[in-house]
């Protein structure tokens, strides 16, 4: 009770600083008749109107952890937003893929060598958060019907790679079990000599 309290008094302060400080034309904001939780397993997504960009600056009225903190004041459960990478990165192409089909109101993409929690459709002059709700970095995007979809943003971590020392040890250790398993064989077949 408490807690919603205090995300009703964050929500009311949001709006007031919005009034008296009135933000940058492009600023993101929370659009609540559109917002649909992005914890609860569904894929429907909620709904910003504004633009998105990998910025973590919570002051940034672009930035991504600016739509978190708007998203945080107004659902429950709170959610964090670790970027990983966006489609207009000029590195893109290193980290994945993504098809966008004929019209460009959905597509595809691949991720898969992220642990993928959310990602943000960015189109004309809104954008819509999702929970990813696959498992294999891979998944498929909408515009809510909205053409010209200019990038995504995706939030999540990266796949975490074994270091050459991890390798090293593991190859060490499968070899000291073969020899084990190899010595264990000769005694084993030198007893049923002996007992013959």
């Amino acid at each position: 009770m408490f807690r919603k309290v205090l995300k009703s008094l964050a929500a009311v302060a949001l709006a007031g600083a919005t009034l008296a400080f009135p933000a940058p034309a492009a600023a993101s904001t929370l659009i609540g008749a559109s917002c649909d939780s992005v914890t609860d397993g569904d894929a429907q997504g909620c709904l910003f109107k504004g633009n998105i960009t990998g910025n973590s600056y919570v002051g940034n009225h672009n930035g991504y952890k600016y739509a978190e903190a708007q998203y945080n004041a107004f659902l429950d459960p709170d959610i964090t937003l670790n970027f990983l990478t966006s489609t207009d990165d000029p590195n893109f192409s290193d980290f994945g893929s993504i098809v966008i089909d004929p019209g460009g109101l959905t597509g595809t993409f691949d991720l898969s060598g992220f642990t993928i929690e959310f990602f943000a459709v960015k189109y004309s002059n809104m954008f819509t958060l999702y929970e990813y709700l696959g498992t294999d970095g891979t998944g498929s995007w909408a515009t809510n019907g909205t053409n010209a979809m200019s990038h995504i943003l995706f939030f999540g971590t990266p796949n975490a790679v074994p270091e050459p020392a991890t390798w090293a040890m593991m190859l060490l250790g499968f070899g000291a079990a073969g020899t084990a398993l190899r010595r264990s064989r000769r005694r084993r077949d030198g007893l049923l000599t002996q007992i013959a």
